[in-house]
């Protein structure tokens, strides 16, 4: 089993340079992939599986755009395999805005 890891510069607007892999495109592959959104504070990281769709962010509609941290060959692939769908990214809060 290999894993692939990817160096990711990005540029000032938070936004990996080169990278297509964006809202509503199919993944590629199993991974660990990188979401950077300017508009709004969502999860770093996050686990999809090949074919799923991109999410997309839950409180506007402009693009999430993805980068491969670590691919996950393992990923239960196989027919009837138990799968979780990701279709949006929640928005993440400041945490005193947590604790009030």
């Amino acid at each position: 089993m290999q894993y692939k890891t990817r160096l990711t510069i990005m540029d000032s607007t938070g936004t990996a340079s080169g990278t297509s892999l964006r809202t509503d495109m199919n993944v590629p592959e199993s991974g660990i992939y990188r979401a950077s959104h300017a508009q709004h504070h969502l999860p770093h990281e996050v686990t999809l599986l090949k074919a799923q769709k991109f999410p997309r962010c839950s409180r506007c509609s402009e693009p999430v755009f993805y980068e491969l941290v670590r691919s996950a060959p393992a990923a239960p692939s196989y027919p009837g395999a138990f799968t979780v769908t990701l279709y949006e990214l929640p928005e993440l809060l400041p945490d005193d805005e947590l604790a009030g």
